[in-house]
């Protein structure tokens, strides 16, 4: 069983441990408290580590640099050399010079992740050859005010995880969503119970029932897909690899919708309000939510494998 240790955050089980206790973990923590779990979870494995990697600028001018988005992520500016060798693949990352770190505010430790995962085709109006500019294995660009949001980013010091290892990525962030999503479900659940709430036109407890029975079919359903598999580490059939990975992004999709609808009855009902429960919990869910949109795209395994295709 892998696990993971860095400095304070949650033990967390890693790509060496079988797929369903990796599911039950993930899941139950992130129910718990889903913001400290993505954090253990970037904290303890680099999942951008497959990824390409840029070289950042070494020029002090201008030099790679990230700073907290005012709408939540990040953003980024300076100059990045692609690697020599052609293609990127539909991902790059982005590391910063001598793995400085963004200040997060109301975080416990100061800083926060140093490496950014971006789509590659944000590359086509930045690539250039750039006279002048420090020496890098390839071409070299420049970004400005490229947005990254929360759940694409990730920390170099973590350990970092294989190409290989894509269905513990798929199967931690699709656990997370799920315990997330019903984290919100019972928020939503409690609204009516809280003296002197205002009461919407159909109680809030009726609208997360139905909403929690959607996660509860689809957290099954994964589980029994999982029952029984190996590691990461051991090795999933091709085929295999192909069904979690379109479970996967049914899961998601569930986990958006029931996010969604959650989201909408409260604003119905309540109207927006920066002390109602579930604006928090959004706040804090909206990493998990961003990356397991994108999970099977970000890491696909090693052949490099399309799962648009994979039979739902």
């Amino acid at each position: 069983m892998t696990t993971s240790t860095h400095g304070d955050h949650l033990r967390v089980l890693g790509p060496g441990t079988g797929l369903a206790q990796v599911f039950a973990f993930y899941e139950d923590h992130a129910h718990g408290d889903p913001s400290a779990a993505w954090q253990a979870f970037t904290t303890a494995w680099n999942w951008a580590a497959p990824l390409t990697t840029a070289v950042p600028g070494a020029d002090v001018r201008d030099r790679p640099v990230v700073r907290p988005a005012v709408a939540g992520g990040f953003t980024l500016a300076g100059l990045w050399h692609l690697p020599a060798h052609d293609g990127t693949g539909p991902w790059l990352a982005l590391p910063l010079t001598g793995g400085e770190r963004p200040f997060r505010p109301g975080r416990a430790t100061p800083g926060g992740p140093d490496l950014f995962a971006v789509p590659s085709k944000v590359l086509r109006s930045a690539v250039r050859a750039v006279t002048g500019d420090a020496v890098g294995p390839g071409p070299a660009f420049r970004l400005t005010g490229v947005h990254v949001p929360t759940g694409f980013a990730t920390h170099t010091a973590a350990t970092a995880l294989r190409a290989g290892d894509a269905p513990f990525l798929w199967t931690a962030v699709a656990a997370q969503a799920l315990g997330a999503a019903r984290r919100i479900t019972g928020a939503l659940a409690a609204v009516d119970t809280v003296p002197g709430a205002a009461r919407g036109p159909v109680p809030s407890a009726a609208v997360a029932a139905e909403l929690a029975a959607v996660l509860h079919d689809e957290r099954l359903s994964l589980a029994a897909a999982l029952h029984g598999a190996p590691s990461a580490r051991l090795g999933l059939p091709s085929s295999a690899e192909e069904r979690l990975a379109a479970r996967v992004e049914r899961a998601g999709n569930a986990v958006h919708q029931v996010v969604a609808s959650a989201l909408d009855h409260a604003l119905a009902s309540y109207g927006y309000a920066g002390e109602h429960p579930l604006v928090h919990l959004m706040e804090a869910s909206a990493p998990i939510l961003q990356q397991v949109r994108y999970a099977t795209q970000l890491l696909p395994p090693d052949d490099g494998t399309s799962w648009k295709g994979a039979n739902r």
